[in-house]
C-alpha cells in the first residue's frame, strides 16, 4: 500500500529550490504517462475541513463532493520544499489544461501557517510567484488562477490536528537546525475523488509518481 509518510525539507537553499526544479518539472509530464495506477488499497475519507482561500471563498469538504481534487501543503515562508511543491503544482495544472476532460479537476494548497499566511499574504505569494509557474504563458496563468486555490484555515492548531489525523500526514515545528522552513510539513500530494474519499498519495519528488497520478485522475473522472 502506498502510504503517506512525514519528509522534512532537505535541500539546503532557495536558489538551489528553483534551479533544480526547473529541470525536474521539465521530466515529470515528458512523454505520455505509462504505467499501473497508484491508488490506494485502503482508501480513506477526507475529514471534515473549512478553509477561506485566496479569494476570500470558502472551501469545505462538502462543499468539494462532485469533483475530484489534489491538494498538498505548504506555506510561503518556506524556502525548502516549498518551491518544489509549487513548480509541480504548475506543472500538474498545464497537463490536466491539455485534456477537456479534466476541466473540473480542482488543486488546492493548504497553509499550515495561517497565523502568518493571510488572505493578503497568500495573495501576494500568487503574484510573486505566477512568473516563475506560468513561464510567461498567457493562458497557463488563466488557467492556473482557475484551478489552482491558496487556502488557509482559522486555528493553527486545529489544522494541524486535520493534517495529521485526517490526512494521515505530518506536520509540526521544524528541526531548530533547519533554516529553510519554520514549519516541518509533508512534500505529498494527496488525490480526492468525487465522493470526497482520499484515494492516492503521491511523492512530488518521485516524477515517476506524479506521471501516474495523473492515470489515476483520468480513472477517478471517469467513475
Amino acid at each position: 500500500m502506498n502510504k503517506a509518510l512525514f519528509n522534512l525539507p532537505v535541500l539546503t537553499t532557495a536558489a538551489f529550490s528553483l534551479a533544480a526544479t526547473v529541470v525536474l518539472v521539465s521530466l515529470v509530464f515528458a512523454g505520455e504517462p505509462e504505467g499501473s495506477a497508484l491508488m490506494l488499497d485502503e482508501p480513506w475519507a477526507v475529514p471534515d475541513f473549512e478553509v477561506t482561500d485566496h479569494n476570500g471563498q470558502t472551501i469545505t469538504r462538502r462543499g468539494m463532493l462532485g469533483r475530484v481534487w489534489v491538494c498538498d501543503f505548504f506555506l510561503t515562508r518556506c524556502n525548502g520544499v516549498c518551491p518544489v511543491l509549487g513548480l509541480k503544482m504548475a506543472a500538474t495544472a498545464e497537463r490536466l489544461a491539455k485534456d477537456d476532460a479534466f476541466d473540473d479537476v480542482m488543486l488546492v494548497s493548504f497553509s499550515v501557517d495561517p497565523e502568518h499566511d493571510t488572505l493578503d499574504v497568500l495573495q501576494a505569494y500568487r503574484a510573486k510567484n505566477f512568473e516563475f509557474w506560468d513561464k510567461g504563458n498567457e493562458d497557463l496563468r488563466a488557467e492556473l488562477d482557475s484551478r489552482w486555490v491558496h487556502a488557509r484555515a482559522e486555528d493553527k492548531e486545529a489544522f494541524w490536528q486535520t493534517v495529521r489525523d485526517g490526512f494521515r500526514l505530518g506536520v509540526g515545528p521544524a528541526n531548530p537546525e533547519d533554516k529553510t522552513t519554520p514549519i516541518a510539513h509533508s512534500r505529498r500530494f494527496v488525490l480526492v475523488d468525487k465522493e470526497g474519499i482520499i484515494r492516492g498519495v503521491y511523492d512530488a519528488y518521485a516524477d515517476e509518481q506524479l506521471v501516474t497520478m495523473i492515470d489515476d485522475i483520468r480513472l477517478l473522472v471517469n467513475e
